[in-house]
């Protein structure tokens, strides 16, 4: 891209907002340098950081970034041999910390979250040993440590016993009744690096020392005692020898730093990379940007906001080019909106280009160019004595012959500055010239001749910025299809030009053969904004009715719910108590047989067996069933199907006349087809265990056994429990189940029998085959 065009759609205002948000001096630079590509795969893989790192923003708690410095100077000043300072260690050994922390952040699940930030932080090398060095040799506020190493750790450790004996031999002086009345005060300084005493000046010959200094007056000498020179003296010795002992760390420091230049800069360049990505991804949200899909050729910009207008002043425009007409000619009145919409289509395409969003709705596409060329403004040129015209063909000349198919061309007022007709004429012939050459293109205009143009050649078309009658001020809004009016005639009255100049300018625009021309477009125009209000109305409708209908769906569907709920919790309190009834009547019924031995036995039994088929008629209501009823050629083998009367889903095993049966998780039912119903869903079968085993089933079966073993007690006794059994099994749709009763007598058998036959939720029975139990074992039906 010409640095020309950045300047001229003011791209370089992006990148100071850009390095605004940069968090270091380096990406701060990087963002100062950004230029757009023309690379599409070099696009999309910028485009694909930026989205990564935006919803890393506002997803994670924390991020891969941290505190960095510009440590380029200090590697450059480490390869010459100059001993890095402790400040710029410091700095150094933070920024490969927070290198280190980028290399591990995407371990993990992150990994597959975020695959182009995690390609990045692969490839930097963590340097543990070296920020463990200078950790151990600086502590937090750039003092060397005394464990840098063993030899300052005993120099030190010697000073400190040296500077322990001067203390006391000075305490000995200042106690001393004696030296008293020679001492200005009781105290211990320095000078010079050595200890010393304040003497009066008039008792310097009677106090034994050496004179380091004097006061302001001359009335107080600091005096060294002599017997505190030898001490001194060590103690400069050593302080000498810490002094090069640091001086030896830090210059094996610094060649060690020295050795991983190389991996240290490439950290630094690839830590740099991820703080601009992230630094993008600040912008995007800052702008409530989106990512722009990339198309060939079609540039579609969706309410789309020139960003560096502030939010409540911009005004979204609307705009495509290359899908049926690859130039658009944009005409209405001045200060409408036609050169920030120019301005945002160019601006947003480079901005797409360097891998930045676009404040613009989601949807919205746009290609990349391989040159972007603009002349927008008054580009005079009074250095090379230009007019405006003959700077605004200059440019013009300088990149018309090379523009392509794949550039795109923007043109503010083309043909203005010059004699009307031969500008209109100009700006006719370059159009036609850009449309044979098949050259994008978003061109302004103010001549009729380019509008006319537009409405009569394929592959050209009109556009206007709006212009309101009532208030005589645009609306910045953009309708594509419909060619303006310049509106000059109402900008001036709104400007308050006299009424007669303003009439006798009506009369010679209506004598214009061009006249009739500005009526129709006039009319069209107002079409327009008439089919936009309607289409409003009718979209507000719209979006009104789908609200309402969802809201409908979900009180329906919160109604059903409920009903469910209802009826499920009806349904449960009404098994329970045909439970309770069902033992209560088994207790009576027992009852009467012990105390009935002089009635009638056969119209006891009769009685009987009313009172327990009356039992069992009690029903009990089931969940409403809202599925569509299952087609008869549907009806077949592997079909999986819902049953009403059990509330379950099944697979069909076996058709035969009026009977079908479905296997149910781990039991198998048989109903008619009236009860079978198109399932919503198949779900995966379970294994079916064979019979022997006693299986506890799940929530639908409500733990109910598929057998009961009554072998050891009276039929009186075995009843009760057989009733539950067959009554609960019933409930869960179980069939067939077991009921051992054993062979014996067979008085047992043929009671259990005999009560079968009393049932009338019971199909049919009869002896298990040898293999499973035999005479032993009646197998039941419902």
């Amino acid at each position: 891209m010409e640095k020309d065009i950045l300047e001229i759609l003011e791209f370089d205002k992006i990148r100071d907002r850009l390095a605004e948000l940069a968090p270091s001096v380096l990406s701060k630079k990087r963002a100062l340098s950004l230029t757009p590509s023309y690379v599409p795969e070099v696009v999309e893989k910028s485009l694909q950081e930026t989205d990564e790192a935006s919803v890393l923003l506002e997803k994670e708690i924390t991020t891969p970034l941290g505190e960095t410095h510009d440590i380029p100077g200090l590697l450059k000043k480490a390869e010459k041999g100059s001993i890095l300072t402790a400040r710029e260690f410091l700095d150094l050994a933070n920024s490969l910390d927070t290198y280190k922390k980028m290399h591990h952040y995407f371990e993990g699940e992150r990994h597959l979250q975020y695959p182009a930030l995690e390609e990045i932080s692969s490839l930097i090398v963590p340097q543990e040993s070296l920020i463990s060095h200078i950790y151990r040799v600086f502590d937090e506020h750039g003092e060397v440590k005394d464990q840098a190493s063993l030899k300052l750790y005993r120099i030190r450790t010697q000073k400190e016993t040296v500077k322990s004996r001067i203390r006391r031999s000075f305490q000995h002086i200042l106690q001393d009744k004696d030296m008293a009345p020679y001492l200005q005060d009781a105290i211990i300084t320095q000078r010079n690096g050595r200890y010393v005493v304040p003497v009066k000046e008039e008792y310097r010959y009677k106090f034994s020392g050496i004179v380091h200094d004097r006061s302001s007056t001359g009335q107080t000498l600091f005096m060294e005692p002599m017997a505190s020179v030898e001490l001194n003296n060590d103690l400069a010795e050593m302080t000498a020898a810490e002094k090069q002992e640091i001086q030896d760390i830090l210059q094996n420091l610094t060649d060690e730093v020295k050795k991983t230049v190389e991996v240290t800069e490439n950290n630094c360049r690839l830590a740099t990379d991820m703080e601009f990505i992230f630094t993008r991804a600040r912008l995007a949200l800052s702008m409530k940007a989106v990512k722009a899909r990339h198309s060939e050729g079609v540039l579609d910009l969706r309410k789309a906001r020139h960003p560096l207008i502030p939010d409540d002043k911009v005004v979204p425009v609307s705009m495509t080019l290359g899908k049926t007409f690859r130039i658009l000619v944009i005409t209405g009145s001045n200060a409408g909106g036609k050169t920030i919409a120019i301005k945002t289509a160019g601006l947003l395409s480079l901005m797409n280009q360097a891998g930045l969003f676009i404040p613009a709705e989601e949807g919205s596409m746009l290609p990349v160019y391989e040159h972007i060329y603009a002349i927008i403004g008054d580009e005079q040129s009074i250095q090379d004595n230009l007019s405006t015209f003959s700077s605004y063909i200059t440019q013009l000349v300088s990149f018309l012959p090379s523009a392509g198919p794949k550039d795109l061309v923007l043109l503010d007022e083309l043909g203005s500055g010059t004699d009307p007709v031969e500008g209109a004429a100009l700006a006719q012939s370059v159009t036609e010239y850009l449309q044979m050459e098949g050259v994008p293109a978003i061109i302004t205009s103010h001549f009729s001749e380019m509008k006319k143009l537009a409405y009569e050649t394929k592959g050209i078309e009109n556009a206007f910025v709006e212009f309101d009658e009532k208030t005589l001020a645009p609306t910045y809004r953009l309708i594509i299809g419909v060619a303006g009016n310049s509106n000059a005639f109402n900008i001036c009255r709104r400007f308050g030009m006299p009424d007669m100049i303003l009439g006798r300018a009506i009369q010679l625009k209506n004598e214009s053969p061009l006249h009739n021309m500005e009526e129709v477009m006039e009319r069209l125009n107002q079409q327009s904004r008439d089919l936009n209000k309607e289409k409003d109305r009718v979209d507000k409708t719209l979006h009104q009715a789908e609200e309402l209908k969802n809201s409908l769906e979900d009180a329906r569907d919160e109604f059903y719910r409920r009903k469910d709920s209802i009826l499920e919790k009806a349904r449960e309190e009404a098994e329970n108590m045909k439970r309770d009834l069902r033992v209560q009547s088994e207790t009576i019924i027992k009852d009467l047989k012990k105390n009935a031995a002089a009635l009638n036995k056969n119209k006891l039994g009769d009685k009987i067996s009313d009172i327990r088929g009356r039992i069992d008629g009690l029903a009990v209501p089931g969940r409403e069933n809202r599925r569509d009823p299952l087609p008869k050629d549907k009806i077949r083998k592997g079909t999986y199907v819902y049953i009403d009367t059990i509330d379950s889903e099944g697979t069909i095993v076996s058709v035969s006349r009026n009977q079908v049966s479905v296997q149910c998780g781990l039991i198998q039912v048989k109903v008619t087809p009236e009860h079978l119903f198109k399932a919503k869903k198949p779900k995966k079968q379970e294994k079916i265990l064979p019979y022997a085993h006693k299986k506890t089933l799940t929530r639908s079966v409500a733990q109910v056994h598929t057998e009961l073993n009554i072998i050891g007690k009276t039929v009186d006794e075995a009843i009760p429990e057989v009733d539950r059994f067959l009554n609960d099994c019933f409930m869960a749709g179980i069939s067939p189940v077991r009921i051992i009763h054993g062979k014996g007598t067979g008085s047992l058998r043929r009671g259990v029998q005999d009560y079968l036959r009393t049932l009338n939720f019971v199909t049919d029975f009869h002896e298990a085959d040898p293999t499973n139990g035999g005479a032993g074992v009646t197998e039941v039906y419902f």
